[in-house]
């Protein structure tokens, strides 16, 4: 049976809007949430525009680890996943994702207790 039509508007709030993102790049990106910064805009049509400003993750210097793939690589995977995340989770077309890198940090093993 499904639920009853009820009159009435369904929004996310920006700040919603703009938490959900930065843990959506934070995941992303493979950095701490406090490090993802997130603006988020409405384009005018409905989609949204998000720009994304976080750490770079980097291996530990001195382990001869090498990343999987080029940065440029990675970051246009990222913005893609980030993009498709939003858009299951708000339902929301996501038009543009822009991400800058404006630091590192150094990616370091966890342990598993």
């Amino acid at each position: 049976m499904s639920p009853a039509a009820v009159a009435g508007y369904d929004r996310i709030g920006s700040a919603a809007l703009v938490h959900t993102a930065q843990a959506v790049a934070a995941e992303a990106l493979r950095v701490p949430f406090r490090e993802a910064r997130a603006r988020v805009a409405d384009d005018g049509h409905g989609a949204l525009a998000v720009e994304i400003t976080a750490p770079l993750t980097v291996p530990v210097l001195g382990s001869h680890a090498t990343p999987d793939e080029p940065v440029p690589t990675s970051a246009h995977r990222a913005r893609a996943t980030i993009a498709e995340r939003l858009r299951t989770i708000t339902g929301r077309q996501v038009e543009r994702v822009t991400v800058t890198f404006t630091s590192s940090i150094v990616d370091t093993p966890r342990r598993v207790r």
